[in-house]
């Protein structure tokens, strides 16, 4: 039964997923373009009847998916991958939407420079540039290791291995201006700032 509920909350989630990084991708053609699509996305998304399904259905792959790291029965290396990669996205998925959450709360617009942000930000970037990277890595691990468990198919896993790691790059740079680093506004810069746990990097931080 918790299979079965983590298979289907994860099919539903890997649609909003794939439109999330698509827009994503449009970080390559600039802010506008990438704000002029999430905008259009929004209408749909945002909605309170898909915004509740999908807060629904990112608590039903957390749960679901911590139950069956706890399954005692033997597990080969895909399934340990799958298992580890979707754990990281469980952390990734709790503290990000709670980040967009609160940052909602503060009147602040999650758009661009939501994400942005802490990826422009020296020395928070170090943390959120391999944070950001490393979540979208971990949705083709998973998604790779999920497809060679249904269909033994070493060449389609690995490809969706390998674009997945090529969608991740691509975003870093999309994000940060190939490492150029982009202007982000100061109410952006302030909530990085407040939202930051650690003095350091509350002390330290400066737009790159």
């Amino acid at each position: 039964m918790v299979n079965r509920i983590h298979y289907f909350s994860g099919l539903i989630l890997s649609v909003f997923i794939a439109f999330h990084l698509s827009n994503q991708l449009f970080s390559l053609f600039g802010v506008a373009a990438h704000i002029e699509m999430m905008t259009l996305l929004r209408t749909v998304y945002r909605h309170i009847i898909v915004e509740t399904v999908l807060l629904l259905t990112v608590a039903f792959q957390v749960v679901t998916g911590i139950k069956l790291l706890f399954n005692k029965r033997k597990k080969s290396m895909v399934e340990k991958v799958q298992l580890y990669s979707g754990l990281y996205l469980s952390l990734f998925l709790i503290i990000h939407v709670a980040a967009v959450m609160y940052g909602r709360q503060l009147q602040l617009d999650t758009n661009f420079y939501f994400a942005a942000a802490g990826m422009n930000m020296y020395p928070i970037n170090l943390v959120f540039i391999p944070y950001y990277f490393f979540a979208v890595v971990a949705i083709a691990l998973h998604l790779s290791s999920l497809h060679y468990l249904k269909t033994k198919s070493k060449k389609v896993s690995y490809g969706i291995a390998v674009i997945g790691i090529i969608v991740a790059i691509l975003i870093i740079i999309g994000y940060t201006n190939a490492l150029k680093w982009r202007e982000v506004p100061a109410e952006y810069q302030n909530f990085i700032c407040i939202s930051s746990s650690s003095n350091f990097f509350r002390n330290s931080v400066v737009l790159r």
